[in-house]
């Protein structure tokens, strides 16, 4: 939440971007990768670890869900920092990594139950 020069993180004027994809950049600059495997991997944690603390909540649907919602109060959270982007492509990429976590440990689930 903090700006931070090393990453071009918050230097800026702040912004918000509604458009899917438009703010992501070139797909071959380290810019890239940095802001789609960053958000990817912040939240594949949480997909992976939310159904082993909370056994009810079990489902794909149910965990890319609290996923989604968690993105969304953050990045409305960043609404009201002037030097922060509020960016539907965090949205996005954020519940994927929360979808993935959640496939990892449907796979760690099956290969448990299987042994």
């Amino acid at each position: 939440m903090l700006p931070n020069s090393s990453l071009g993180i918050g230097m800026g004027k702040g912004g918000f971007n509604l458009i899917p994809f438009k703010s992501l950049g070139n797909p071959l600059s380290p810019g890239f990768f940095i802001n789609v495997g960053g958000n990817i991997l912040l939240f594949l944690p949480f997909g992976l670890v939310l159904p082993l603390k909370l056994y009810k909540i079990d489902r794909m649907q149910i965990v890319t869900l609290i996923g989604l919602s968690l993105s969304i109060m953050i990045e409305c959270i960043q609404l009201t920092m002037p030097n922060r982007w509020t960016d539907i492509n965090d949205v996005i990429l954020n519940t994927l990594g929360t979808y993935i976590g959640f496939r990892l440990f449907s796979k760690f689930r099956l290969a448990y139950i299987l042994k």
